[in-house]
């Protein structure tokens, strides 16, 4: 084998080789990125290595379109760090009109979540423009037809154009009739307008009423003294109106039930609500009813019914504080909100308190001697406007009892509207 005969087996077997090497290699890319399958009904001539779009930027190409279960698949690499969300709509589409197709990818919205390596989608499958020049064929032959149908097109155009004739006669005879009027009208516009002139005039003369309030002292002050009651009959009203509304007043009512030993208290009272304020007054009655003088049982240390309760507070959205005669005894009670900017309205409401009375407590009650202050803790929530629920730890220094409360309130707008009228007597 001589050598030029050497070097031509070795370039053929080279050419072999890398032909080999190109068609193996022919679907492999070295670029870096995911790979997502989107089905279509129909590619609409979307070819394989077609561009991928995003908004209008190219971030991948179609990589293979096969027939899965009668559909059209199409693999699709995307490029690294290119980010599609779930509700992204894939179209094809074509760079003009007689240009190559491509897949364009309608970015979606972030809550939808984030498209991932070997994830599905559905593709919108958009009419072919064969089926669409076949549609409109079709529309035509159709259009065609109905135009020559024995001649009734025409004859229903010839039946249009008649009535349009004929109404249009009828308008103009309407017009001839209603030109009389018409004139009456404009000469009766025209004599308005030129009375409204004469009395503007009029108004302007050296007699008028402008002249007259310019130059005449004594209208000019009649006419402010009639200004000046106007202002104050509105100030008046306005002072009539805001002292009704001047504040609020609700009806309060608790109940305590103690279940050691099965008893029950209850108070009652009324609280007036300044408004704009940040104060408020509440009166009422403490552990009110006719209990008998004799206890009921062994656990009864309730001390006397019917003790005045008589407060003052201070109060904005996280705090509440109550001074004054409470149940029958000098006292305070402070209660706090700490979840008060919660948007649910039980947790909004709920609050924890603490309440110390009678500090000089020294007496027997039910036979047994108490010589600390009444002390208690407990918490609870409004669950709805008008109704709350709680627990309680009362006497935690003595009697040291649980007990379970509920709370009324209701806003008398009546009763509050009537001491208002009341507060405007002099």
């Amino acid at each position: 084998m001589t050598a030029e005969t050497k070097v031509g087996l070795f370039t053929f077997l080279g050419i072999v080789l890398l032909g080999f090497s190109i068609f193996m290699l022919g679907n492999f890319t070295i670029s870096s990125g995911y790979d997502i399958n989107v089905y279509f009904n129909d590619v609409s001539g979307l070819p394989a290595k077609s561009n991928v779009r995003l908004n209008g930027v190219e971030v991948g190409k179609v990589k293979e379109l096969k027939i899965v279960d009668g559909k059209v698949l199409a693999l699709v690499r995307i490029n690294e760090g290119v980010i599609i969300y779930k509700d992204s709509k894939f179209i094809i589409a074509a760079s003009s009109l007689i240009g190559t197709n491509y897949l364009q990818i309608d970015q979606g919205h972030a809550y939808s979540g984030i498209i991932k390596e070997g994830d599905t989608i559905q593709g919108i499958s958009m009419t072919s423009i064969s089926d669409m020049i076949t549609q409109t064929l079709g529309t035509l032959q159709d259009f065609t037809k109905t135009i020559s149908d024995e001649g009734r097109f025409g004859e229903d155009l010839n039946a249009t154009l008649s009535n349009l004739r004929q109404l249009s006669g009828n308008i103009n005879e309407l017009v001839l009739s209603l030109r009389p009027y018409l004139s009456s009208s404009m000469q009766n516009v025209s004599e308005l307008t030129q009375t409204s002139k004469e009395f503007m005039g009029k108004l302007d003369s050296d007699d008028g009423l402008f002249k007259a309030l310019t130059q005449d002292k004594q209208m000019a002050q009649d006419v402010k003294d009639t200004l000046a009651n106007v202002r104050q009959v509105s100030e008046d009203a306005k002072q009539f109106i805001g002292r009704i509304a001047r504040f609020r007043l609700f009806w309060l009512y608790e109940a305590r039930w103690q279940p050691n030993g099965g008893l029950m208290e209850s108070d009652l009272a009324i609280k007036f609500v300044p408004r704009n304020s940040f104060m408020y007054y509440r009166a009422g009655i403490s552990d009110m009813g006719n209990r008998d003088n004799l206890p009921k049982n062994d656990k009864d240390f309730r001390g006397k019914p019917n003790k005045i309760d008589f407060r003052l507070g201070l109060y904005n959205k996280w705090a509440d504080l109550n001074v004054g005669m409470i149940r029958g005894s000098g006292g305070a009670v402070l209660s706090l909100k700490p979840f008060y900017m919660s948007e649910i309205y039980p947790i909004k409401n709920f609050y924890v308190y603490g309440e110390g009375t009678d500090f000089g407590r020294n007496r027997v009650i039910n036979g047994r001697m108490f010589d600390k202050p009444d002390v208690s803790i407990g918490a609870g929530t409004w669950a709805t406007k008008n109704i709350g629920v709680g627990v309680r730890y009362d006497d935690m220094l003595e009697t040291k009892t649980f007990q379970a409360t509920m709370n009324l309130s209701f806003e008398d707008k009546e009763l509050a509207g009537l001491l208002g009228l009341a507060s405007l007597a002099k």
